[in-house]
């Protein structure tokens, strides 16, 4: 059952004043753009190093481990939220996805005989050498019910049919069905409203890729993630329409502009990279409501979603800088900034 906070929010007054200090260093337009002007890796990376990333100042950092230095951000991130905030266990919710990318991960190697272990992530919210010898001992016990029974479902489902996808799809339902579950136990609306812009988000990248791969109504509705907002309905009978139908039966929803750009690229590029970045855009946008409330874990949510935006920008800037990537194309494939 929803837990009722209406009368707990006061209880988030330190966390929240923790965040609008440290929401300061976040990396804002003018250095963002500082980082896009560096005339070198090194000059871009120093950008980060002066926004705490890292142990910060001058400690120098090899630019070929960036990616290091990000992975160790992100850890810090949720490390803090776990420190500060009342409720801390509600955060295991952004982890949730990084699980089942590791059970993905495990299964298939398992499957295959071939070892994936570079793939695992570490910011799960169960350690990845854990998740491991649960699978590897088929002693999931300890798993959340939703996890344990996708697990189960893998491993029979696969031995009937050896087909490695049906793993995608078991897990990628489950995943999101978890969150889901979380966010309404977490009683708090704006999460429970985030989790289900995730879900209509990923809905709609799937249908645009089953589109354009000519799949069937019956693969459309295999990988489908159910509860969404928006009615399977609404894929299924215009899965066949041109991609205008699809635009039309959601123009009046709060995603009809955010379709009318995404879809329009996705028609002329063939491709999702700014149907990705819209997406992103969005979301930064929904957590942006944050700004304006003194009290609650909307926040701290806002400045965990900031930081995940800020971390996918970083990369990019770094991706391109390394590989003499010109300043306009890098500009194109950024995020908005949270501040």
């Amino acid at each position: 059952m929803p837990k009722d906070t209406r009368n707990n929010d006061t209880q988030y007054a330190y966390s929240v004043g923790k965040i609008r200090a440290i929401e300061r260093k976040l990396l804002d337009k003018g250095k963002l753009d500082r980082m896009v002007e560096a005339k070198t890796p090194e000059e871009a990376l120093k950008v980060l190093q002066e926004a705490d990333y890292g142990k910060g100042g001058s400690d120098s950092v090899n630019i070929y481990e960036y990616e290091n230095l990000l992975r160790d951000e992100n850890k810090k991130v949720y490390n803090l939220m776990k420190e500060i905030a009342p409720e801390p266990d509600v955060f295991d919710l952004f982890l949730i996805s990084n699980d089942y990318h590791n059970i993905k991960v495990l299964l298939k190697s398992e499957f295959s005989g071939q070892d994936y272990a570079s793939l695992l992530v570490e910011s799960g919210s169960i350690p990845s050498d854990k998740l491991k010898a649960m699978i590897r001992d088929r002693n999931m016990a300890n798993m959340p019910a939703i996890m344990k029974n996708a697990v189960e479902e893998c491993i029979e489902v696969y031995n009937k049919t050896l087909d490695p996808q049906v793993i995608d799809i078991i897990l990628d339902k489950a995943s999101f069905k978890q969150m889901k579950d979380t966010s309404i136990k977490s009683g708090k609306g704006f999460i429970k409203d985030l989790v289900m812009l995730f879900i209509d988000l990923a809905n709609i990248k799937v249908f645009l890729r089953v589109k354009a791969l000519s799949k069937t109504w019956d693969f459309l509705q295999k990988v489908l993630i159910p509860e969404g907002s928006i009615d399977s309905k609404v894929f299924i009978q215009n899965l066949d329409n041109p991609l205008d139908s699809f635009i039309d039966a959601l123009k009046f929803t709060s995603l009809g502009a955010f379709l009318q750009e995404g879809i329009e690229s996705f028609k002329s590029t063939g491709t999702l990279t700014k149907f990705e970045k819209l997406s992103d855009n969005l979301i930064l946008n929904y957590v942006k409501k944050s700004k304006y409330i003194s009290l609650g874990i909307e926040p701290l949510v806002g400045y965990l979603m900031a930081k995940e935006m800020e971390i996918k920008n970083a990369r990019i800037v770094m991706v391109g800088k390394i590989n003499n990537i010109s300043n306009e194309v890098i500009r194109e494939r950024l995020r908005e900034a949270y501040v």
